[in-house]
């Protein structure tokens, strides 16, 4: 196939910021790469690079789908098979807090580390991989939602009622964001 070279800096350009979001989803690491080696695997098969229109969010979504697909036939896993079908698909999305080298060393690190994590703890799944993609990985409405299968207007909301929320602690936004990235 003519795409082959293509594929591979396509690859190379997105790896990490794929591998990334589904250790996000929480996947291990082998079963992250196995998704995203079957993600470009359908690619090579089935599509050519031109045919998409947005390739990044094609990656995304198909990484997604890819990793629920997983999680459905995972044996082990029944609570959340059973809870899936009953509602929409969705992933138990984490955001952890990484805290910079200079902030280990004061002594309320650790009690900004907490008040992080409370905070998180309030969003819902759908909530917190919003904030992932939308303020960590700096993707457009028009692309999470694509990524995420919902409406632009639905993905608006959700951003909306997620930074509403996210105001209603004592940290300011700003905070928040930076110690997540």
């Amino acid at each position: 196939m003519i795409q082959f070279p293509n594929i591979a800096s396509t690859y190379n350009e997105h790896i990490d910021s794929l591998y990334s979001y589904a250790l996000h989803l929480g996947f291990d690491e082998q079963t992250a790469m196995d998704a995203i080696h079957d993600v470009f695997y359908k690619l090579c098969v089935h599509h050519s690079l031109n045919e998409i229109n947005n390739l990044k969010s094609y990656l995304f979504r198909s990484l997604r789908n890819r990793l629920i697909d997983i999680k459905r036939t995972n044996k082990e896993d029944t609570l959340l098979h059973t809870t899936q079908e009953k509602t929409q698909d969705t992933l138990p999305f984490q955001l952890s807090v990484s805290i910079e080298d200079e902030l280990i060393k004061e002594e309320d690190a650790e009690e900004i580390r907490q008040k992080v994590e409370n905070v998180l703890s309030r969003l819902t799944d759908r909530q917190r991989e919003i904030v992932y993609l939308r303020y960590i990985r700096e993707q457009s409405y028009e692309e999470i939602a694509e990524i995420m299968q919902i409406s632009v207007a639905a993905c608006r909301n959700l951003i909306s009622k997620s930074i509403a929320r996210l105001k209603e602690s004592s940290l300011t936004i700003a905070l928040l964001l930076f110690m997540i990235k």
